[in-house]
């Protein structure tokens, strides 16, 4: 993590052949765990058989089990390097674009997707659909997501894989009322809807350990509320404004006239940057 003076822009984005390996490579075991241990031991079996027409003198574990990736990668009809980047930088393309999880324009979490840097470290407290997690991932961040849903985290997970965004997702089954993130952050987005269990108490001292561990200048956003047509959601977003009056709140805004909108819309904190040192004079030092 940068310290507030840093520039987050200097952080080396990963090279689309270190992306395409991890890919090759979560496929791989994802096939390895889907399979019994016989099955597992008669490709290995299959792999002794290769080599064994090949001019290796020495068989050795390494070698044995790149044969065996290289025997299930072609079961798997796994792409080359080529047509894998063709499909990925269309994938990638279309996964900047809000609409693509399902988004407005005035979410409050696309208000901050041009300011999101390669490997910065944003928490989701919930899972919810995962479109808040998944669109940073997307945009080039690194998302820890805390719920203390099972099957909402489970889901998160394989709508990740589908996407091929899991090496950029870190999933935890964690109760909230006292979770918080192990590093610092540049932001979070809270899914209002996994406050619901708290009491108003915890909800205020959750933001509290959130906003502590956010760098100066890092951004909270708080999505709307959602529940069943015509009922009012256990928690709204307006509920936790109060909880940022040291922050520097922009509510979401209407599409159609650019008015603020002014209940449970979500909004967009930002934490003050610290007040620029003076230059010390050259007597001063001397």
């Amino acid at each position: 993590m940068l310290s507030a003076g840093e520039d987050r822009s200097r952080r080396a984005p990963r090279s689309l052949r270190s992306e395409y390996e991890e890919f090759i490579e979560q496929r791989i075991e994802e096939y390895k765990d889907g399979l019994p241990r016989a099955s597992i031991l008669g490709i290995g079996d299959e792999a002794v058989q290769e080599l064994a027409r090949t001019e290796q003198y020495t068989l050795t574990e390494v070698l044995l089990q790149e044969q065996v990736d290289a025997i299930i990668r072609r079961r798997l009809r796994l792409p080359s390097y080529r047509r894998w980047r063709e499909r990925h930088l269309a994938l990638r393309a279309a996964q900047v674009e809000p609409t693509h999880w399902g988004l407005a324009p005035h979410d409050p979490v696309v208000l901050i997707a041009d300011v999101v840097r390669e490997q910065d470290t944003f928490a989701a407290v919930g899972a919810a659909d995962g479109a808040c997690a998944l669109f940073l991932a997307a945009r080039g961040a690194h998302v820890l997501v805390g719920d203390p849903d099972l099957a909402a985290i489970e889901g998160l997970e394989n709508r990740a894989a589908a996407e091929q965004l899991s090496s950029r997702i870190t999933c935890l089954v964690v109760p909230l009322e006292s979770w918080t993130p192990p590093q610092q952050l540049d932001g979070c987005v809270i899914e209002t809807a996994a406050l619901a269990g708290l009491s108003a108490g915890e909800r205020a001292e959750l933001i509290r350990r959130l906003k502590t561990v956010t760098v100066p200048g890092g951004r909270h956003v708080v999505m709307p509320a959602s529940g069943p047509a015509g009922r009012t959601p256990p928690v709204s977003s307006d509920a936790l404004r109060s909880l940022y009056a040291d922050w520097t709140v922009a509510r979401a805004r209407d599409p159609g006239t650019g008015a603020r909108r002014t209940r449970n819309m979500g909004f967009l904190a930002t934490q003050p940057e610290p007040p620029a040192q003076p230059e010390m004079r050259q007597s001063e030092t001397a």
